[in-house]
């Protein structure tokens, strides 16, 4: 759990307010794939964006392995990372954007 969920957590106890779903039922990460996950929310400031978001572009990805210094096996395991990451946010915008 991040600062911020901390933070919210403290509140509703605070305040006798019921604990947000997205808290509740947020996903634990295994050891070691924090690394993954922080990555992705760094390269999502590299998509292009107009009707839509676009993917989140190969070079980036790229990128980030090497200014982080990352092996080749990590960057490869960064690549599929963020490729599944980004299709799970892709589809559920594309989601969102249906139902409006």
């Amino acid at each position: 759990m991040g600062e911020t969920e901390a933070r919210i957590l403290k509140e509703c106890y605070a305040w006798h307010r019921p604990v947000p779903d997205r808290i509740l039922n947020a996903p634990e990460l295994l050891l070691g794939l924090e690394v993954y996950y922080e990555a992705y929310m760094e390269l999502n400031t590299c998509r292009s964006v107009s009707w839509s978001a676009g993917p989140i572009p190969w070079t980036s990805v790229q990128d980030y392995a090497i200014i982080n210094e990352f092996t080749e096996e990590e960057a490869t395991d960064l690549q599929y990372f963020i490729r599944k990451m980004d299709h799970a946010f892709l589809k559920r915008m594309d989601k969102k954007n249906a139902e409006k």
